[in-house]
């Protein structure tokens, strides 16, 4: 988990050493293996080490070939290394050393501005190519590794963490109205825009070309709808996905110190840790030895000691717990204060002293089960497939199961919804939505302001239909393109930077994601049964009570205590957003208070508004870090008119009280 920044002048003029000094000193907790400066001519390049891989005991960054003429820095692992290699030295390229940054490098050299593609990892990195006079910017298929970057006249900044391009004065702290309406509508949709309005993000599995004249951003990796995998038997299946699960671990447990995993007694985490001892006990890997981190909740529902416990007795893995507990609003606000982003969520706070436990133990990559949900779990989708193909058979079957599962009621929502409804015309659903009035706006925001920002029509970013693929596959399509992979993946990779740590997720391994939408849907999810490839492929290296689990924890009473516990009712009482006219107060107050009446009474019903209530609440958050800096530089009511009330008063700012992740 490095970290890199830089600037490249746009009018030639050379790159000011000192404003890449100040944006690499914002960094420096990426850095604790240290950093270096590179300088030619319109460009700096900056790169902060985190060493978490052998490999990178032995690399320097920022790193150029033997003329000088391309200089790159990486933050990133490859982890189809051999094939990489294979096929650079098939072309005759001379590796220097055995270093990701290396192989990338020669990647570019040899391959040009095509090289993402054939990289498969965590990955974000620059190029400054002085013979064609171009910067070329590339990023991982799930943005795993943040870039952020802002353009103007004069330069190009990046950097990983938003708040280093604050470091020259011509960035403004100008809020994007338009995405925070979507986080209080808790619906992020845009994977590119960010909360300011001079920033973006370069989008997940997507290059940036930029030169003096010209300037381009555009995907390089996309999943092939026409792709099908399709087998006799359906041990097939089983036996190809577990070989592409083998090779993802395996290629994540390259380390230097020992590893630690997330085992929370899922079906996901706890794969991923029976497999990774397997590669260990095998030979397959160095056995830097792993040891397990885990939150359990006593007399809690969502206790999953019971499944922690199986697994770890079955493989004999040292298993580290902890008593979780919520983190106090502090813990939040100095994030918000200290990065100018969105704060965690009370779910993945939880996870920081665990964190800290392992850290404390010299480990710096940790595992985790991520992807699983998004990749193998199956959809709803499947219904509008079989009535498509005609499949009504499978189709009666999966009905009957669900009015079994529903007490009896015959699911006739889910099937209008999820079965006639993608089948519609787009422009037939979007007839419907306006005669029913389902703008999509949700009640407790304006509707002026709602108009303002063309909420509705940010929020229907409609999927195009590509020839060849299913409802179910393009319900994948959509959550890789979602808004909330890059929120997550970016907050995850900051909070664990923090910590000089880095997260590594097999199940979100590229190899994987392919595979899995090329399956047919039956082999993701069968009736009552999800995740049906992982279940079959881990038959006999899972302990059965966790292999055959149908339950999921709920970790939401994380969001309801914290509120409750915070003073959320007096937070409340004094909105930003209420004195903009971005929200109607009342209406969250009242939702608050539901929500604590349910969670009191122990009725589940209060899940439904933790939710947006969070989202709320963080905004609230950081408007009160940002608008504080107005009279400061950048920020003024002439660039953000829009910031005040439309009687042409300013806003009423309060102050936060003081003392005032696992993502979706």
């Amino acid at each position: 988990m490095s970290g890199i920044t830089g600037c490249y002048n746009l009018d030639g003029k050379p790159a000011e050493r000192t404003l890449v000094q100040r944006m690499m000193h914002r960094l420096a907790h990426r850095g604790p293996d240290g950093s270096a400066i590179w300088m030619d001519g319109p460009v700096g390049l900056a790169h902060l080490a985190l060493h978490t891989t052998p490999e990178s005991l032995r690399e320097t960054q920022p790193l150029c070939n033997e003329a000088r003429t391309i200089c790159l820095t990486l933050d990133g692992r490859v982890d189809n290394r051999t094939e990489l290699q294979t096929a650079l030295e098939a072309r005759a390229v001379r590796l220097r050393s055995d270093s990701d940054a290396e192989l990338v490098l020669r990647a570019y050299e040899c391959w040009g501005i095509d090289c993402p593609h054939r990289i498969i990892g965590d990955f974000a990195f620059v190029v400054w190519d002085r013979l064609n006079q171009q910067l070329f910017c590339a990023r991982d298929i799930l943005g795993t590794r943040p870039f952020y970057y802002c353009r103007n006249d004069r330069r190009l900044l990046w950097a990983s963490e938003l708040r280093a391009l604050f470091e020259d004065d011509i960035v403004r702290t100008v809020p994007n109205e338009g995405m925070i309406g979507e986080y209080l509508a808790n619906a992020i949709m845009h994977n590119e825009e960010t909360l300011f309005r001079d920033i973006v993000r370069l989008p997940p599995a997507h290059c940036l070309l930029i030169g003096s004249d010209h300037m381009r951003v555009y995907r390089y990796w996309d999943i092939d709808p026409l792709r099908e995998i399709r087998y006799r038997r359906a041990e097939d299946y089983a036996e190809h996905f577990l070989s592409l699960f083998k090779e993802a671990v395996r290629s994540r447990l390259r380390s230097h110190r020992p590893i630690g995993a997330d085992l929370s007694g899922g079906l996901d985490s706890s794969s991923v840790v029976s497999m990774a001892q397997l590669l260990y006990q095998e030979g397959t890997v160095p056995n830097q030895g792993l040891e397990t981190f885990s939150l359990v909740f006593p007399g809690l529902a969502c206790d999953e000691s019971s499944y922690i416990r199986d697994v770890a007795q079955r493989w004999e893995l040292p298993s580290n717990r902890l008593v979780a507990d919520t983190q106090p609003l502090d813990h939040y606000v100095a994030q918000v204060e200290r990065d100018f982003d969105f704060p965690e969520y009370p779910n993945s706070a939880m996870s920081t002293p665990l964190r800290m436990q392992a850290r404390g133990k010299g480990i710096t990559v940790i595992l985790d089960g991520s992807g699983g949900d998004e990749w193998l779990s199956g959809n709803d989708c499947h219904y509008a497939d079989l009535v498509r193909t005609r499949r009504f058979l499978k189709l009666f079957r999966q009905v009957c199961h669900d009015r079994r599962a529903s007490g009896g009621i015959f699911p006739l929502w889910p099937l209008l919804r999820l079965g006639l409804w993608p089948l519609m015309p787009l422009a037939m659903r979007t007839t419907i939505r306006r005669l029913s009035k389902r703008d999509g706006v949700p009640c407790w925001m304006t509707p002026q302001f709602a108009r303002q920002i063309h909420l509705t029509e940010r929020l229907r970013l409609e999927t195009i239909r590509r020839a060849g693929s299913s409802f179910a596959q393009e319900d994948i399509y959509r959550t890789l393109l979602s808004g909330w992979q890059s929120h997550g993946n970016e907050m995850g990779d900051r909070l664990s930077a923090r910590l000089s740590m880095e997260e590594r997720s097999p199940l979100n391994d590229r190899r994987i994601i392919e595979f899995a939408c090329a399956v047919p849907e039956e082999q993701h999810w069968r009736q009552e049964q999800s995740k049906c490839l992982l279940r079959e492929a881990m038959k006999g290296l899972l302990p059965e009570s966790v292999r055959n689990r149908c339950t999921k924890a709920d970790f939401s009473h994380a969001f309801a205590e914290m509120l409750r516990t915070q003073g959320g009712s007096i937070l409340l009482d004094s909105l930003r957003t209420e004195e903009l006219g971005w929200t109607r107060g009342e209406q969250i107050r009242s939702m608050y208070r539901a929500m604590i009446d349910l969670h009191g009474k122990g009725d589940s019903g209060y899940t439904q508004y933790i939710w947006p209530l969070w989202m709320i609440f963080g905004i609230e958050m950081w408007l009160s870090t940002i608008l504080d800096k107005k009279g400061e530089r950048g920020y003024g009511a002439e660039q953000a008119p829009s910031l005040f009330r439309q009687d042409g008063q300013e806003a009423v700012c309060h102050p936060m009280p003081s003392g005032v992740r696992q993502c979706r």
